[in-house]
């Protein structure tokens, strides 16, 4: 799944997104109430044993930060398929984290790496005007 770097998901956090294997994502901003399931999807990657990783990312600014989950509905609950974190005010920006499940929702990485990208050029667009 491409996005273009033109994709701001902005007020449309609150949407879901179809994704290429069927699997419909929802974006938000990560929380604190994800902090369990967060640390569950970096340890599947192998990251993050002392948990400094998820704190880092639960505990952001977002004047300079931008972190970004995906959520899906799987056998009938909600569950934390990706998660991407972005430093805003990068020239070109790109992801300095981009964790996911591709075996429960493929395509979610691509989806994930749009919006972080297209919201941060978004919003360095929107300070410089």
């Amino acid at each position: 799944m491409y996005v273009s770097r033109e994709f701001d998901p902005g007020a449309l956090l609150g949407a879901s997104y179809l994704l290429p294997g069927g699997a419909r994502v929802r974006l938000r901003m990560l929380a604190t109430s994800d902090a369990r399931e967060l640390r569950a999807l970096l340890a599947l990657h192998g990251d993050d044993r002392d948990g400094l990783q998820a704190a880092r990312l639960l505990r952001f600014d977002p004047r300079r930060r931008l972190v970004l989950c995906a959520r899906a509905l799987l056998d009938g609950s909600e569950a934390l398929v990706g998660v991407g974190a972005i430093d805003l005010g990068a020239e070109l920006p790109e992801p300095h984290l981009l964790v996911s499940d591709e075996l429960a929702a493929p395509g979610v990485s691509d989806l994930l790496r749009g919006a972080l990208v297209g919201r941060a050029l978004a919003l360095a667009r929107t300070r410089a005007a």
